[in-house]
């Protein structure tokens, strides 16, 4: 045999040997994905958020070798309701309401969390932001994300501190917006529950969004007037037209039709100029509040498991856990769309680049202050003609809210006992663990 030949035979040799051993690695590879299994996932957010969530559930896979099937929509509720219906629900759903997560866990659509996150992790969130449908009861859900509320939103190069109390007594200077398709009226919601807060502080507050306060008491009915005293005619009828995201996008015109915007944490990443906006809390705004008020409210996106796998399981106990927040926030610290966390374990550094995402993140850290957000956490029903209500009121803001509040305090009574519409024993939080 020629040089030529054995040459060219010890290359096709080698060549073959290569295939044979990147099959085996690859067939080995594959084997080993396969053997660790899926996991389904069903949360709100899409676009850059959804990117964000995504390169977390990707770290998630690199470390575990678990595959993660995300679906993320806007219209969560819906999908959800559907596919629980079909007996198909994903393993984990992130749901974006601690009401809906009780009407949930009261059908027993979902998996207790006791066995599944270790109780070190459970208790490092507090009651607050591990929601029960009785106060000893097990814990269906807990925030993975969370948003500061009572707060309002101003361009600080254009204005500041000094000059916002004066701006806020002239309705035309609010920025307003209630459109939002089928949820439409929740920052109307938002409105008569944080004025009712800044008033009447945490206890009147948690009795009423528990179902303990009549829709009818004066006191509700004070925030409601205070509500409709604020705005003029224009005002409330551009509210009704304007979606709640195009609406404080206005702040940063070069002629802006308005000054403030009372709006959660989440929309900074919408405004054109994020780096120009700066808040300060709400009580120092509102028509007849406590000044000197420290309650906040806030809202939270609640992990929970409808499926109970090993493969569920693990990716509950990774998403709770402060190291995995802090690769998510981390990975997302410079972007206008990063999360914050309700998982006081999580460092600062690690919920944004700058003073005001400081002092949210610092903020959310107060279980003792917080509330969550009412509307959010009342049965569907309830909630849904809350809505409703607020989009009739601002409409005549003229009108009385008496009637209005009667029709609210039928639907309150006629919840009483059903068994698949549960209020909540408490939306407050009190003093967390030392730490």
């Amino acid at each position: 045999m020629s040089a030529a030949k054995r040459s060219g035979q010890a290359t096709a040799t080698v060549l073959g040997l290569w295939m044979v051993l990147l099959c085996v690695v690859g067939a080995g590879d594959t084997s080993g994905w396969q053997s660790r299994g899926s996991v389904s996932v069903l949360a709100s957010w899409t676009g850059p958020e959804g990117d964000g969530f995504r390169e977390l559930l990707d770290t998630f896979t690199r470390r575990t070798g678990v595959h993660v099937d995300y679906q993320g929509t806007t219209a969560l509720r819906e999908v959800l309701s559907s596919e629980v219906a079909s007996g198909t629900p994903p393993d984990i759903a992130v749901l974006p309401s601690s009401g809906e997560l009780a009407a949930y866990a009261g059908q027993r659509q979902l998996t207790p969390l006791d066995q599944v996150i270790p109780s070190r992790d459970r208790t490092a969130y507090g009651q607050l932001w591990t929601p029960r449908l009785s106060a000893n009861g097990s814990v269906y859900g807990i925030a993975v994300k969370a948003d500061l509320k009572s707060i309002v939103w101003y361009d600080r190069d254009r204005r500041r501190p000094g000059t916002l109390a004066a701006l806020a007594t002239d309705g035309r200077q609010w920025c307003v917006g209630m459109g939002d398709d089928a949820t439409s009226g929740w920052p109307g919601t938002d409105w008569i529950e944080d004025l009712l807060l800044q008033q009447q502080g945490r206890s009147v507050y948690q009795d009423w969004a528990t179902g303990g306060l009549p829709w009818t008491d004066p006191r509700m009915r004070r925030a409601w007037e205070s509500w409709g005293s604020l705005f003029g005619r224009d005002t409330a009828r551009t509210a009704l037209i304007t979606d709640f995201r195009k609406a404080g996008s206005k702040l940063f015109d070069a002629d802006p039709p308005c000054a403030l915007e009372h709006q959660g944490s989440f929309i900074r990443s919408g405004y054109p100029h994020p780096e120009k906006a700066d808040f300060t809390f709400s009580r120092s705004l509102l028509p007849d509040a406590d000044r000197g008020s420290t309650a906040r409210e806030v809202s939270g996106d609640f992990a929970a498991m409808f499926r109970d796998t090993p493969q569920a399981q693990e990716l509950m106990r990774y998403l709770v856990s402060a190291d995995a927040q802090r690769t998510w926030g981390r990975g997302t610290a410079t972007k206008s769309t990063h999360p914050f966390f309700a998982n006081p374990d999580v460092p600062l550094d690690a919920q944004g680049d700058d003073e005001v995402d400081r002092n949210i993140a610092k903020t959310l850290r107060d279980s003792a202050s917080l509330c969550l957000d009412a509307s959010d956490a009342m049965p569907t029903r309830m909630r849904l003609a809350f809505q409703r209500a607020a989009l009739t009121y601002l409409s005549d803001t003229t009108r009385q809210p008496d009637g209005l509040l009667r029709s609210l305090e039928k639907v309150r009574q006629g919840l009483r006992g059903a068994r698949d519409q549960p209020w909540l024993p408490r939306v407050c939080g009190s003093p967390g663990p030392a730490r």
